[in-house]
């Protein structure tokens, strides 16, 4: 069975920028469209519960797209991300658009690579390639530069990459078994190795992160602040890789660092997404780091207590993943044990 494609609503009074929209869309989406404010209310008051996302033009006629957020406001529709387009995002709007919550700005003209992009790292949707030989080579080797970079950094603060090296490989035991699972979501064994690899790369965006010395004289607050901001300086980063030969791989890695500490019950950071809206890859990448985190914070790195480390995350965090990723879990457990076991030799 193929993943559940999500629905979108695009709300705009021009018909061209509407019909761009949806071209730009459609192969990733179900899209609907209403012209003016008054079909957006009808809209969400009668359809709002099959929504998974609106994009919403700011500038119509009698009724503009902060009329259709306060509407939404007013009627406690929160649950539906949505995403403001217009040609110039101003400090007006902008300042505006912060007291709603929104998901994002879309700017005009539409980019065709970008907008899906963004909408499928916000709503948990997994990119499909079937990538060729060149491209697999071509990311292989802006992986491998990529590693270089990060060991580097991490290198300069007296860190190595133990944590994130086990992190990949358990993703890679964790995605090995779950390719044997009847979900929703298939992953194609050819990309196993690359959506593993994502994994050590999650953390990547504190590079770009001020020295903890200067976080520090910014006093407690902002500090955190500024460490959790690593998710989207993160994305940013990777996304500077433009090429179509490693779009596969940026794509899977920057919704990796992007979402990694989001929680299914909307705890998480940094957009507070909600079960379905954060990919199952994702998820398990968040499962996978607190499962090193525990386990070497507590017990080094030998593999007597993975048994106890996966009890302690089942019984302990609730709401952090899918209940199916725990099961996943446990399922690995002699494997994961495995692991350590030639570790420890």
């Amino acid at each position: 069975m193929a993943q559940e494609r999500k629905r979108l609503l695009i709300v705009d009074d021009t018909e061209i920028d509407r019909l761009i929209l949806k071209s730009i869309l459609n192969a990733d989406f179900d899209v609907d469209e209403a012209d003016n404010g008054n079909t957006a209310f009808e809209y969400i008051t009668t359809k709002g519960e099959q929504l998974d996302a609106i994009l919403l033009d700011i500038s119509m006629p009698h009724i503009d797209g902060f009329d259709v957020l306060r509407f939404m406001k007013d009627k406690g529709v929160t649950q539906i991300p949505v995403f403001l387009v217009t040609a110039e995002p101003t400090m007006d709007n902008v300042q505006r658009a912060i007291e709603y919550k929104i998901a994002g700005f879309i700017g005009k003209p539409f980019d065709r690579e970008d907008v899906p992009r963004r909408l499928r790292s916000r709503l948990g949707v997994v990119p499909t390639y079937d990538l060729k030989n060149e491209e697999r080579k071509a990311t292989a080797a802006y992986i491998a530069d990529l590693e270089v970079l990060y060991r580097k950094y991490l290198s300069n603060f007296g860190r190595d990459d133990t944590r994130y090296r086990t992190m990949s490989d358990l993703m890679q035991i964790l995605l090995n078994n779950y390719e044997r699972k009847q979900w929703d979501i298939k992953v194609n064994p050819k990309s196993v190795d690359l959506i593993s690899q994502a994994a050590y790369f999650c953390d990547i965006g504190e590079m770009l992160i001020p020295d903890k010395r200067l976080q520090n004289m910014e006093g407690a607050g902002r500090s955190q602040e500024m460490q959790q901001s690593h998710t989207m300086l993160g994305d940013s980063l990777l996304r500077l890789n433009r090429a179509k030969s490693c779009e596969y791989f940026v794509e899977i890695c920057s919704g990796m660092c992007l979402h990694h500490h989001e929680r299914i019950d909307g705890q998480g950071y940094p957009h507070g997404l909600e079960g379905k809206n954060n990919s199952l890859f994702n998820q398990m990448c968040r499962l996978v780091d607190e499962f090193v985190q525990q386990h070497s914070k507590f017990y080094g790195n030998g593999a007597k207590p993975v048994k106890f480390v996966i009890r302690r995350l089942i019984n302990d965090y609730e709401g952090m993943v899918d209940p199916r990723l725990y099961s996943l879990l446990e399922d690995s457990e002699q494997q994961i044990v495995d692991y350590f076991m030639k570790k420890d030799t």
